[in-house]
């Protein structure tokens, strides 16, 4: 009987606990992104369109997002999408300042016929381009994306 009872508790402690629906990695994620500014993902694009009076491509995450968070700034809006289950993350970086790191990059063309550049040094995936008149900079990594072809269909999503 007693085994059973160390049992239990040890369970208890390996088992993730829950706050309010999500699990304390989760919770702590949100508020630790909350406290830097980040928003609901809408607001944070109502803010920077706003602010640049243009209009903002966004993309379908390839996953399930257990988080979803933007921040704007004067120039920049970063969202970020998040499953804390399985460890997926994309953040996209959208600025008013048409530039793109061309360096150690393949060029290859979006469905639109938009120029991108990709860049992989695994497990990380990036790509950039440029799309009316703001710059566009996804940041993954593996499982989300494991290579280009998986990258450019990500970035063919944006509408």
């Amino acid at each position: 009987m007693k085994s059973w009872y160390v049992l239990f508790i040890l369970l208890g402690f390996i088992h993730p606990h829950t706050i309010a629906g999500g699990s304390m990695p989760e919770q702590a994620l949100l508020e630790d992104m909350r406290e830097d500014g980040y928003i609901g993902i809408e607001d944070a694009v109502a803010a920077f369109e706003d602010q640049q009076q243009m209009e903002v491509k966004l993309p379908r995450p390839p996953f399930h997002a257990t988080i979803a968070l933007g921040k704007a700034s004067p120039d920049t809006l970063t969202l970020q999408w998040f499953n804390t289950v399985n460890h997926a993350h994309i953040r996209v970086t959208i600025g008013s300042r048409p530039s793109l790191n061309k360096s150690h990059a393949v060029v290859v063309t979006l469905k639109d016929g938009v120029k991108a550049f990709y860049r992989e040094d695994p497990p990380h995936h990036t790509l950039s381009f440029i799309s009316g008149g703001l710059t566009y900079d996804i940041y993954t990594s593996e499982p989300v994306v494991t290579n280009q072809r998986e990258m450019v269909e990500f970035a063919n999503s944006f509408n």
